[in-house]
C-alpha cells in the first residue's frame, strides 16, 4: 500500500511540473502574439506672486528679481541662501553667495554612523560688492539657464557694474567670478569695494596652511577628516584660486574695465593645477565664450519647449538646468572622474544633516532618470555607472542578510555601504529593498532605449541586470499554503507603513528584474547552462511571487493586509501603471488613482502629484490631469530662481530635484504620452494646459534623435540624426512611416508607435508585464494537487 501511494505522490508531482511548464509557455505564446498599441514666444502669462519676491523677467531662460530671497522678522532680514540659486557643471557645484563649494565624490562622516554628508570646501568666490555711491541705484538679479550664469547688475548715473558667477561647463574644475565695470558720468577714479567671505574651514577637512605659487594665486591641499568606512580611502582635494583684493580701481583714463577670480578645484593635484592656469591664460578671451557654447550643446541636444504658457516654460527650464547641472558636462576639457550619483538636494546641497546629506536614494532612477534618459542618454549611463562603480558592498550586503547577488543600500555615497542615518530611519536603511528593483528597472530602461550591447558586454551593464534579478530570486520565502513566493518585512515607497509583507511595488519590479535578466541573457547570447539558470528565476520564482488580490472592489491593496483607507506618504501602488506600465484594466487603474488620492497626505513631497497627472491622462482625464499637474509644482517652486522645495509645508530639502524630476515626467510622460517598452516606443500626446504647442526636441531612441511637434491636431515628427544600426518606422493605425533624416512625417494627434525595422531586433521574446494572471493559476494548480497529494499520502 505504501508502495502504492509513493508511486501516485511520483506522478501526481510529475503532473505538477508538466503543467507549470505549460502554463508559462501559454503566458509566453500569448506575449508573442500580442497586438502593439499606439501624442518662445508666449501669449499667455499666469504670474504666480512669492510673497518677498517675483521673477521679472519676460524671457523663458532668465529668472530675474530686484531683490533676493530673505529670511527672518520685522526687525532683522538676512539673505536666504537656502532659496538661492546654484551653478554646477556635475564635478563642482555652489549655492550663488554662499560660503560652500561642493565637489562631486568629496564626503566626509562615519557611513555606520549614517553620517556620511558632502564635504564643505570654503568658497573663495563668495564675493559681495560696493559702489561708491548707489544712490539712484537700479539692481537685477538674474539666473539665465541657457548659459549657465548668474547676474548681479547694477546701474547709477556714475558706474554700471556686472558680476557673473558660473561654474565653467568646459573646463569643469573651475568655478568663475567675473566682474565688469564701465563708466557713466562720473569722469574721476572710481573705487569699488569687494568683500570675499568664504567662510571657515570647517570640520570636514584637515587642511594644510596656505601657500602662495605666486603673488596672483592661491593654493591649499586638504584630506578628508573622517572616512566613510574604516578601511575606505583618505579623499584628497586640491585647490588654486586668485586672491581677491579689497578694492578694485577705474582710473579716470579708463572707461571700463574686467577682471577674473577663478578657484580650480579637483582632487589630483596635477588636474586642478593645470585648469586653473588654462583659467588664467583665457580669462579675457576665451573663458567665457566656451562655457557658453558647451551650454548650447546641452540645450541643442535635449529639451522641451511649450508655447503659450511663459511660466510653465520657465519651469520646465529651470527643472532641467538644476538637474543636468548636478550631471557631468557633455562637452568638457580633459578626462572626466567618475560620477558618484545625483542627490535629491543636487549637487550644490548635503551638508551634514541637510538635504539627505548629498546621499543617493530610489530618487535617482525612479524620479530623476526617465525625462535624462530620453534626452541625454549618455548621462542616464553615467547615472548607472555609479551603481556600477559601488557594486562591492551592494554584494557583501546580500551575503551578510543570507541571500545572492546585488542587494544595493537605500542611501548610498562614496563606497557604496548603507549609510542611512540609524537612528533617524532605522527601518528605512533595512526595510526599503525595493531600492535595488528600482536600480534594475533603470537598467531595463536604458537598454530598452538605446539597445546598447556594448554597454551590457564591456561597461559592466549585464552582471548589473543579471545580479540584482539574482538577489530577487534568492529573497523570497516560498509559501506552503498558497503555492507562492512571498516578499516578507519590508518598507514599500510609503514610508508610513515601515514593516509590511508583499509590497506589491517591491514584488513587481522584483519580478520584472527577473524578467528582464532572462531576457538579456538571450540578448547577449548568453552560454545555455547560464540562460537556462537565469530562465528558472523567472519559472520558479518569478511566476510565483504572491502579488495581493485585487479585491471585490477592484484595486490594488498596497500590501498583504493594507487597511483601505489608511493614510499614505506618497506614490506608491499607482506607481505600477506608470512608470511600471503593470498591466491592469481602465477600472482598475482608476480605482487605485481614486483611492489612493483621498489617503496620500498633503504635505507629502513634491514628486506624488505628477504620477496622479500621468494616471489621470492615461484615462482621458483630463480635467483631473490639469489639477494634479498644478499640485505637483505650484506650491513648491520658489520664486525667483525657481528652487524647489520637498515639502508642501516649509522647506524640507533643497533645492528638491526629485521632485523637478517627477514634473519633467508630467510633462514628457504625461502630456507628451511616451512610454517605453522594451520593443518599441509609443506615444499618445496632449497639450499642457494653457498652451499652443510642444516640442520636444532630441528625445532619443535607439540611437535617433528626434523632434517631436504636437499641436492641438496633429504631431509632426523630423529625424535630425538617424541611428545607422536600428532604422525606424512609426505606425499610426494601419499606416506605416519609414523615418529618414530631414524628412519631417505629419500626423493626425493621436496613439502611434515608434519600432526598429532591423530583422534580428526580437529573436529574443520581450518579457510580459503582466498582471499576475500566470502566478495565480499556477498557484491554483499547486494547491489542487497539493491536496490531492497530501490526501493520497495518508
Amino acid at each position: 500500500m505504501k508502495t502504492r501511494r509513493l508511486y501516485l505522490a511520483l506522478c501526481l508531482t510529475l503532473v505538477l511540473l508538466v503543467i507549470n511548464v505549460v502554463a508559462y509557455q501559454t503566458i509566453l505564446g500569448d506575449n508573442s502574439k500580442r497586438t502593439k498599441l499606439f501624442g518662445t514666444n508666449s501669449k499667455s502669462r499666469k504670474r504666480r506672486q512669492d510673497a518677498d519676491v517675483t521673477d521679472i523677467s519676460n524671457s523663458a531662460t532668465v529668472f530675474e528679481s530686484n531683490r533676493l530671497p530673505m529670511t527672518g522678522n520685522s526687525t532683522s532680514y538676512t539673505l536666504n541662501t537656502r532659496l538661492m540659486a546654484s551653478v554646477g557643471n556635475g564635478h563642482l557645484a555652489t549655492t550663488v553667495y554662499s560660503d560652500t563649494i561642493f565637489v562631486n565624490g568629496l564626503y566626509s562622516g562615519d557611513g555606520f554612523k549614517g553620517r556620511s554628508h558632502r564635504a564643505t570646501i570654503p568658497s573663495p568666490n563668495n564675493i559681495r560688492v560696493t559702489l561708491p555711491s548707489e544712490e539712484g541705484a537700479v539692481r537685477r538679479f538674474a539666473l539665465d539657464v541657457e548659459k549657465g550664469v548668474f547676474f548681479e547688475t547694477v546701474t547709477t548715473d556714475q558706474v554700471t557694474f556686472e558680476q557673473r558667477t558660473y561654474a565653467h561647463q568646459f573646463y569643469t574644475r573651475l568655478l568663475v567670478t567675473e566682474i565688469h565695470v564701465t563708466r557713466g558720468q562720473d569722469a574721476g577714479d572710481i573705487v569699488i569695494s569687494l568683500t570675499s567671505n568664504p567662510g571657515s574651514d570647517g570640520q570636514d577637512f584637515l587642511w594644510d596652511a596656505i601657500s602662495s605659487p605666486s603673488a596672483t594665486s592661491r593654493y591649499r591641499h586638504g584630506t578628508i577628516n573622517v572616512t566613510e568606512t574604516a578601511t575606505s580611502p583618505r579623499s584628497e582635494v586640491h585647490m588654486y584660486w586668485t586672491p581677491v583684493p579689497s578694492t578694485i580701481t577705474l582710473a579716470s583714463s579708463e572707461s571700463q574695465k574686467s577682471v577674473s577670480y577663478i578657484t580650480s578645484i579637483d582632487t589630483d593635484q596635477s588636474t586642478a593645477r593645470e585648469a586653473f592656469e588654462i583659467g588664467r591664460q583665457f580669462a579675457r578671451g576665451d573663458l567665457y565664450p566656451t562655457h557658453l557654447e558647451s551650454w548650447r550643446k546641452v540645450w541643442d541636444a535635449g529639451r522641451i519647449e511649450v508655447e503659450g504658457n511663459l511660466d510653465l516654460q520657465k519651469i520646465i527650464n529651470g527643472a532641467l538646468y538644476y538637474i543636468l547641472s548636478s550631471l557631468p558636462a557633455q562637452n568638457h576639457y580633459g578626462t572626466a572622474n567618475q560620477f558618484y550619483g545625483l542627490s535629491p538636494g543636487g549637487l550644490a546641497n548635503g551638508k551634514i544633516l541637510q538635504d539627505y546629506q548629498g546621499h543617493s536614494f530610489w530618487d535617482t532612477e525612479i524620479w530623476m532618470y526617465p525625462p535624462i534618459l530620453m534626452l541625454h542618454p549618455t548621462l542616464a549611463k553615467d547615472m548607472l555607472s555609479y551603481r556600477i562603480h559601488v557594486r562591492g558592498p551592494a554584494y557583501d550586503r546580500a551575503q551578510e542578510n543570507g541571500h545572492q547577488g546585488l542587494r544595493f543600500p537605500w542611501e548610498s555615497a562614496f563606497t557604496g555601504v548603507e549609510v542611512t542615518p540609524g537612528d533617524i530611519c532605522w527601518e528605512c536603511r533595512e526595510n526599503q529593498q525595493h531600492i535595488t528593483g528600482d536600480i534594475a528597472f533603470a537598467a531595463r530602461q536604458y537598454v530598452s532605449a538605446t539597445r546598447d550591447l556594448d554597454w551590457l558586454m564591456e561597461e559592466n551593464g549585464w552582471e548589473l541586470i543579471r545580479e540584482t534579478a539574482r538577489f530577487w530570486k534568492s529573497r523570497p520565502t516560498f509559501n506552503q499554503k498558497r503555492g507562492l513566493y512571498d516578499i516578507n518585512g519590508v518598507m514599500p515607497p510609503d514610508e508610513i507603513h515601515h514593516t509590511v509583507n508583499n509590497s506589491i511595488y517591491t514584488n513587481v519590479v522584483a519580478k520584472l528584474s527577473m524578467d528582464f535578466a532572462n531576457y538579456t541573457a538571450c540578448l547577449v547570447g548568453e552560454a545555455d547552462e547560464t540562460a537556462e539558470e537565469v530562465e528558472s528565476w523567472v519559472t520558479d520564482v518569478g511566476d510565483r511571487l504572491y502579488l495581493p488580490e485585487i479585491t471585490d472592489e477592484k484595486y490594488h491593496p498596497e500590501f498583504e493586509g493594507y487597511p483601505k483607507g489608511e493614510l499614505i506618504k506618497q506614490a506608491d501602488v499607482i506607481l505600477l501603471g506608470y512608470p511600471l506600465m503593470w498591466k491592469m484594466s481602465d477600472e482598475v487603474r482608476r480605482n487605485d488613482l481614486n483611492i489612493y488620492e483621498e489617503v496620500t497626505d498633503r504635505n507629502g513631497p513634491a514628486m506624488t502629484w505628477s504620477m496622479f497627472c500621468v494616471g489621470w491622462l492615461e484615462l482621458q482625464e483630463y480635467s483631473k490631469a490639469s489639477q494634479m499637474f498644478q499640485d505637483s509644482y505650484s506650491i513648491y517652486v520658489k520664486e525667483p530662481f525657481k528652487v524647489w522645495t520637498e515639502a508642501h509645508q516649509g522647506l524640507g530639502a533643497v533645492n528638491f530635484i526629485t521632485g523637478m524630476g517627477g514634473f519633467l515626467q508630467a510633462v514628457l510622460f504625461g502630456y507628451g504620452g511616451f512610454r517605453l517598452h522594451v520593443d518599441h516606443l509609443d506615444l499618445n500626446p496632449v497639450l499642457p494646459p494653457d498652451t499652443d504647442r510642444m516640442k520636444i526636441h532630441g528625445l532619443n531612441y535607439l540611437g535617433s534623435s528626434l523632434d517631436f511637434t504636437i499641436s492641438r491636431d496633429h504631431v509632426t515628427i523630423n529625424v535630425t540624426s538617424l541611428g545607422g544600426d536600428y532604422p525606424l518606422e512609426i505606425t499610426a493605425g494601419d499606416v506605416s512611416y519609414t523615418l529618414q533624416e530631414g524628412v519631417p512625417v505629419e500626423l493626425p494627434r493621436g496613439p502611434a508607435t515608434i519600432a526598429t525595422t532591423r530583422q534580428d531586433s526580437n529573436r529574443c521574446t520581450p518579457p510580459v508585464v503582466g498582471d499576475g494572471t500566470a502566478g495565480r493559476l499556477q498557484a491554483t494548480i499547486w494547491v489542487f494537487l497539493l491536496s490531492i497529494l497530501l490526501t493520497a499520502m495518508q
